[in-house]
């Protein structure tokens, strides 16, 4: 089963319910009890999980040289008050046919935005774009 591993500078309390209604989701932290975790340490301790998905807000994540096929980076560019809006945008991440399956996120260093994601693909040497289509809007009835 694969993993959500949520970055130590993500506010718990304005994420994690919203994450409970469809995924499970861990504290780096709770990966490595007691230790100081620098972000240099993060991969390595990726790499101990089975096809995590890292999120944050830490752009120092945003880089091509951390794609790695056992684990991918979500970096979700919002303002650090506006955590709460993270579980709603990973479901439309995960909800994109580019990135629904575990097996389609591996490898990749993803940014993500209101309205899409950019993202770094091992092996790749371009940036790759993914929009999010229209959200359904409920139709009016004229009289």
């Amino acid at each position: 089963m694969s993993q959500l591993v949520l970055d130590d500078q993500l506010d718990v309390v304005k994420v994690l319910p919203g994450l409970r209604r469809w995924a499970s989701a861990i504290r780096l932290q709770d990966l490595r009890p007691g230790e100081h975790i620098l972000d240099d340490r993060v991969p390595e301790i990726l790499l101990t999980c089975h096809e995590p998905t890292f999120v944050t807000i830490d752009s120092d994540f945003w880089k091509p040289k951390l794609c790695h096929a056992g684990y991918c980076i979500v970096y979700a560019e919002i303002d650090f008050r506006s955590q709460q809006e993270i579980p709603k945008l990973l479901w439309q991440l995960f909800r994109h046919a580019r990135f629904r399956s575990h097996a389609q996120r591996m490898g990749k260093v993803i940014r993500l935005t209101q309205v899409g994601v950019s993202y770094w693909e091992s092996g790749a040497t371009t940036l790759q774009h993914a929009l999010f289509g229209p959200s359904a809007k409920k139709r009016r009835r004229h009289t």
